[in-house]
């Protein structure tokens, strides 16, 4: 396992906050993969960095050590990066990313915008586009990169896993589970389950659906839907629950309510695609841009 600087990133901000809640929300993530971060970073480096208990958050004193050139690191790349932006200015081309609209809960808003600042003279066009339409982009080159969720891949599409995702059960928030910390599968046997509609992303709506079965249910398939928003949208208005990505847990629907599922089953791969021959060297920078942006 490498530390990426995602990680260092990450914890920086903990050891200023010394609070999870007010660290994630700096970050724009929840706080699950906060936490899961500090753990992996922790693990590779075989010592504690923090340390929690009734009183709060602080950091032990090998953390503090690791705090103070974990940021003089990042204040050299930062610096680094500035100078790097500034030949930037001879880099131009046009440049064709696609996604899913979850993916915008995963900073690639602010990644987009923070490589258009860095490489002004790159023309960026955006295509919201679902897993299928993007593969078919990639194969005949209408686009330079997606980013999806779980899918197999034809051999000539290169991947970069972002990130494992967990899925949260969806709820109306004065639904029986909504109090709830955590769900089993099976709890939500006689529920009526709202699903995207499978053409959209067959693989991913086929997991779904599996993990359904292993629970004697079925998605409900009358309803013909076409994003993840329109889903949640439903559930908020009462008409049934859903399995749904973690990272639309961030999203400001107040009507409905996110519970985390027990089986370790339940998650999905986060990726960001590319053609193998593309020649377009601006995929090489942008990728290599948002590998460490978007989570």
């Amino acid at each position: 396992m490498t530390v990426t600087l995602r990680q260092l990133r990450y914890f920086l901000v903990l050891a200023e906050e010394l609070h999870f809640g007010r660290a994630a929300e700096r970050l724009h993530i929840s706080q699950p993969p906060l936490s899961a971060s500090l753990k992996q970073l922790e693990q590779k480096l075989g010592f504690e960095l923090l340390q929690r208990n009734q009183r709060g958050v602080r950091l032990t004193p090998a953390g503090r050590l690791y705090a103070q050139n974990v940021r003089q690191i990042l204040a050299q790349l930062e610096a680094a990066e500035v100078e790097a932006a500034q030949t930037a200015q001879t880099i131009s081309g046009r440049l064709t990313v696609a996604f899913v609209p979850s993916m915008l809960f995963r900073n690639l808003d602010t990644t987009l915008k923070e490589f258009h600042e860095a490489y002004v003279d790159v023309e960026l066009q955006l295509r919201e586009m679902n897993t299928i339409k993007q593969i078919e982009g990639l194969m005949n080159r209408s686009i330079d990169l997606g980013f999806v969720h779980s899918v197999s891949l034809p051999d000539q599409i290169a991947e970069h896993v972002l990130e494992t995702e967990r899925l949260m059960c969806c709820v109306p928030r004065d639904h029986r589970l909504a109090r709830r910390g955590r769900v089993r599968l099976a709890d939500l046997e006689g529920e009526r389950v709202l699903l995207f509609s499978r053409e959209f992303a067959p693989q991913f709506y086929d997991k779904i659906v599996s993990l359904l079965a292993g629970c004697g249910n079925q998605p409900y398939s009358s309803y013909h839907i076409q994003h993840w928003f329109t889903v949640v949208a439903l559930v908020g208005r009462g008409m049934g629950v859903s399995l749904v990505p973690q990272s639309l847990s961030r999203s400001r629907f107040s009507n409905v309510r996110y519970i985390e599922v027990e089986e370790a089953e339940a998650e999905h791969r986060v990726s960001m695609l590319w053609h193998r021959d593309n020649r377009n060297e601006l995929v090489t920078l942008f990728s290599r841009f948002a590998a460490e942006r978007v989570s």
